[in-house]
């Protein structure tokens, strides 16, 4: 059975690759009436972690949920469920930071991490009601309306404007006002507002990284802070590509706001954990699951060998709704299983999200990169942002980027929903952009057409 690589992690841990995996089976399943039962994650010895899924199941997804989104009453109740869950999210993200867990009983810190990781596995699972095979059968349907319009790009921007909050305006407002004033203040204030920043956003750069981001980081951002104003097109939308189209803009938005619920809730759950290990006097219990660790302070008995050498990388499988963690040979039967061979390519393919065209530098930013906070740094105005996906952390670079090219995605993906929102060229779901590619390539990227090719 072929795999295909749908998304890349870094700085993960078994605790946090079993729940994410075990998400796709039962809980979607519980969800929606749909779970998957033949997904592989790939861990490397640097804990940067690789999903793969079963082409034909997902198949069988698409398939499935083009009859969901028909059904408007299963659809709203679903929508209605995010919207209830982020309620429950963010009543356990006000909790979680106003404890010490250094203060905490191990009994307490145990029971503590048992309700965030319930509650992260609740926001993810609504989140990927939206992932690229999923509303696959939206994108189709909207393209079939739209073709005989003439204006087709006009009212796809008109269909799938949505203004709302999200989760890094109040960010996004300080950034804005501290570069209007910038050059007016002390040093002195600078470096309090800088350290006001990192204090109150850095953290989220421990989610994924071994640091917050630094007050460097934040100066950068001040300084290069461009504001771009989204404006929805004048133009009238038939009520059937409207209907549609808000679908499609709802479950984006709705997917910025499940990120940042359960990576938030990850980052109270790794600090949580961490203090266990810390308190276990065994490190090497970083590298165990959520049941593994309440069973070591229970006294029951774990194979600590086992979790040693998850340390060298692991590969996590879900098969008929059973999760199991892998090392050594039999790790290495799944990792050749989804071994995939690129060849020599120059140029790859896929979906468009915003129309353009453009030839420009490429820099490839990478989540489960070592140096992924450089790489973010080194970022330069008019450069070809390719990246496995784009998140919430990098839409700066999104608004400077020439254009913008992702390994993975679909309609309700960030990469998709934020160039349209700054009118930036955009191709998705090329599946190895971020390996075709390396940084300083010249390439042309046809938006038109969702091809992205070298030309130096």
């Amino acid at each position: 059975m072929p795999y295909q690589l749908m998304y890349e992690t870094r700085s993960v841990r078994p605790y946090y690759t079993i729940y994410h995996l075990g998400v796709f089976g039962a809980l979607l399943k519980e969800l929606v009436g749909f779970g998957y039962n033949k997904t592989i994650y790939v861990t490397s010895a640097q804990m940067n972690n690789e999903g793969y899924f079963d082409v034909d199941e997902m198949a069988q997804a698409t398939a499935f949920f083009a009859k969901f989104w028909k059904d408007k009453a299963k659809t709203q109740s679903m929508l209605n469920t995010i919207r209830e869950r982020f309620k429950q999210a963010e009543e356990v993200e006000r909790w979680a930071w106003a404890q010490d867990w250094s203060k905490k009983t191990n009994e307490q810190l145990l029971e503590d991490a048992l309700s965030i990781y319930r509650m992260m596995q609740s926001s993810f699972t609504t989140m990927i009601v939206s992932q690229p095979q999923h509303t696959a059968p939206l994108e189709t349907e909207i393209n079939i309306l739209l073709e005989p319009h003439d204006n087709k790009d006009e009212l796809l921007s008109a269909a799938t404007f949505y203004r709302a909050p999200l989760p890094w305006d109040e960010e996004d407002k300080e950034l804005k006002r501290l570069h209007h004033n910038w050059s007016q203040m002390k040093k002195e204030e600078q470096d309090k507002a800088l350290a006001g920043l990192v204090r109150k956003y850095g953290w989220f750069n421990e989610i994924e990284g071994e640091r917050p981001f630094d007050a460097e980081h934040y100066r950068n951002k001040i300084l290069n802070y461009e504001e771009i104003k989204a404006e929805k097109p004048k133009v009238t939308v038939p009520a059937e590509i409207m209907e549609v189209g808000q679908l499609i803009s709802e479950l984006g938005h709705l997917r910025f706001w499940n990120r940042y619920h359960f990576m938030t809730l990850r980052y109270h759950l790794k600090q949580a954990l961490l203090e266990l290990v810390k308190r276990s006097g065994n490190p090497d219990l970083e590298f165990a699951t959520v049941e593994e660790i309440t069973k070591f302070f229970k006294g029951e008995k774990i194979d600590l060998e086992e979790i040693k050498r998850r340390k060298n990388g692991y590969v996590s499988r879900l098969i008929n709704g059973e999760t199991k963690i892998m090392t050594g040979a039999e790790a290495e039967k799944y990792r050749k299983l989804v071994q995939q061979d690129l060849g020599q390519l120059d140029e790859v393919k896929g979906n468009v999200a915003n129309k353009g065209k453009v030839t420009g530098r490429v820099r490839v930013v990478s989540f489960s990169a070592k140096d992924y906070n450089e790489q973010v740094a080194a970022f330069q105005k008019g450069e070809i942002l390719v990246c496995g996906m784009t998140r919430p952390q990098i839409v700066h670079l999104c608004r400077k980027a020439a254009a913008i090219v992702t390994d993975e995605g679909g309609i309700t993906s960030h990469a998709a929903v934020v160039s349209r929102e700054y009118n930036v060229p955009c191709v998705i779901a090329t599946r190895n952009a971020t390996k075709v590619f390396k940084t300083g390539d010249i390439v042309e990227v046809d938006a038109d057409k969702g091809i992205v090719r070298k030309v130096k």
